[in-house]
């Protein structure tokens, strides 16, 4: 019984430093974006109107990007790729595979990026 008790401890303690772990490293993640989550959604907002359904930091391609999913006016589920460092919109696509709604952006949006 204490075996038990004991291995449970140590599995919870394990969950617990594991979880710590993300939570830390999603915290330099955040504080390395110059650009924050609420001026891109407000970026992503300008490019395709409706309704926020997620969003998330990440690096992808090298940077450190924002994914924004709308659902759209239209009910298609989009999603708007943000640069973190600089506001500019990457991309707008359809979420989903094999879509022909999909676009690559060059242009900054205006929007200043947070002064670290």
């Amino acid at each position: 019984m204490k075996k038990l008790i004991a291995g449970g401890t140590l599995a919870a303690l394990f969950a617990a430093s594991l979880g710590a772990g993300i939570v830390t490293a999603q915290t330099k993640i955040n504080e390395t974006a110059k650009v924050t989550e609420t001026q891109a959604i407000e970026i992503a907002l300008a490019e395709v109107p409706g309704q926020v359904t997620e969003t998330e930091l990440e690096h992808e391609r090298g940077k450190l990007i924002y994914e924004v999913e709308i659902a759209a006016a239209d009910g298609q589920e989009m999603e708007v790729e943000i640069d973190a460092q600089t506001g500019q919109v990457l991309e707008v696509e359809a979420d989903g595979k094999d879509c022909d709604r999909k676009k690559r952006r060059g242009a900054d949006r205006g929007v200043e990026p947070q002064k670290s």
